[in-house]
């Protein structure tokens, strides 16, 4: 994932800091959330299970290719990412 924002010079310095900071703490919790969601591994041909959480995360049959388990794993991770960050993980030194 990436976020390219420009930034013109409309900011204020608050605002500016405000947007450093929580940029700053989403990069810190995607980190997390791929050390701590950092692969899977194939159970059977419609089942895929996180190596970090052991989730188990269901593949269509008829689409279970590693690109439907990778896109599967992707939306795993970013809803880990959107829990920590809801939670407020981003601010402890851990991700849940």
């Amino acid at each position: 994932m990436s976020i390219d924002i420009e930034i013109g010079t409309s900011l204020s310095n608050e605002d500016a800091a405000h947007f450093a900071a929580t940029t700053e703490a989403i990069t810190s919790a995607m980190q997390r959330v791929r050390e701590s969601h950092a692969a899977y591994s194939w159970v059977w041909t419609d089942e895929i299970r996180c190596r970090g959480c052991n989730a188990s995360l269901d593949i269509p049959l008829l689409a279970s290719t590693n690109l439907s388990a990778d896109k599967a794993f992707q939306a795993h991770q970013s809803a880990q990412l959107d829990a920590l960050l809801a939670a407020g993980g981003h601010l402890r030194g851990k991700a849940g």
